[in-house]
């Protein structure tokens, strides 16, 4: 038992017990979708259409994770991901917000 306590931090199974919040877990991308577009676009040399973003998207490697890992993730690398959801809208922002920084 103080082997499983050492592991899960507590004795025995340590599936959540009904009392227990729980924390979502969510596909994250490795690597962030974020550089996986840029890398592609940059490949490609003009800009990516909606249609390849989300193939993009789908063809994504992720692991799953909580969100407040996925969260200490991106505080360590420094940005927060494009929200898998919502790719082509936000990749338009990220877009122009690198565009305009690229071009100062």
């Amino acid at each position: 038992m103080d082997f499983l306590k050492k592991i899960f931090g507590k004795e025995g199974n340590a599936a959540v017990t009904p009392d227990e919040p729980t924390e979502p877990i969510v596909p994250v991308p490795i690597p962030p979708l974020i550089n996986l577009l840029f890398d592609l676009e940059k490949k490609k040399g003009v800009p990516l259409t909606e249609t390849e973003v989300i193939e993009i998207r789908d063809g994504a490697v992720c692991m799953t994770m909580r969100i407040s890992m996925r969260e200490q993730l991106a505080a360590q690398r420094g940005y927060a991901d494009i929200d898998l959801e919502n790719p082509w809208p936000e990749w338009q922002i990220v877009h122009l917000t690198m565009e305009d920084r690229l071009n100062d």
